[in-house]
């Protein structure tokens, strides 16, 4: 069988990693790397590959953005891949229908059994995240302080970043520029002590400042 399997992840060392060894994987035919969720999800509806791995925390489209548009429109099995294993991140992608989850510190077995398991239909979460799954939430009084309070039109732009929409689009949404959008962005990053977009996304469903 002609397995084919595209691997998102903008760190293109790490890409390169992961991708070799997938190509040693018996029943993988071709291993197609992209560096972007936007462009994995245009080659999916192109041509549709046995099987996604996504980085979670890549810039414009997160993982989970892209695991939401991919599955919108499509039921390529896809397991996320992420130095992310907080318990409310790995739930909220099997939430949206990931077949499975692996830590980026993973071994290879584990990423070979993953693949086999996926691709047989099954479901695959590696044995460090299904000890975090398995764990009680402790954090229930949990509080986010931001480092200074976010305007209404920051929170209308959060909304849209976390929708997925680039800072383009949601310019042309809101009728501002790409400038100025790419600028409240950078705030909100700094107001939420956020580094990349997926960490800010998973912030604001975190804690409730989007629904």
């Amino acid at each position: 069988m002609h397995n084919l399997i595209y691997l998102t992840d903008d760190h293109a060392i790490v890409a390169q990693g992961v991708a070799q060894l997938l190509r040693s994987v018996p029943n993988v035919e071709e291993v197609i790397v992209f560096n972007s969720g936007m462009t994995v999800y245009e080659a999916t509806l192109q041509k549709k590959p046995s099987l996604i791995i996504l980085d979670i925390e890549m810039p414009e489209w997160s993982g989970i953005d892209t695991l939401k548009k991919i599955k919108a429109s499509s039921d390529v099995p896809c397991i996320m891949l992420s130095m992310n294993d907080e318990k409310f991140i790995i739930q909220e992608c099997m939430k949206l229908g990931a077949s499975g989850f692996i830590p980026k510190d993973c071994n290879a077995a584990e990423l070979y059994e993953a693949i086999d398991v996926v691709l047989d239909g099954g479901t695959y979460l590696s044995e460090k995240v299904s000890k975090i799954l398995a764990t009680k939430k402790t954090d229930t009084n949990d509080v986010f302080e931001l480092t200074s309070p976010i305007t209404k039109r920051e929170i209308q732009i959060l909304e849209h970043i976390c929708e997925g929409l680039t800072c383009k689009e949601i310019g042309d949404k809101l009728y501002l520029s790409t400038r100025t959008v790419e600028t409240h962005k950078k705030s909100l990053m700094s107001k939420f002590d956020a580094h990349t977009t997926g960490k800010l996304v998973s912030l604001a469903f975190k804690y409730k400042f989007v629904k």
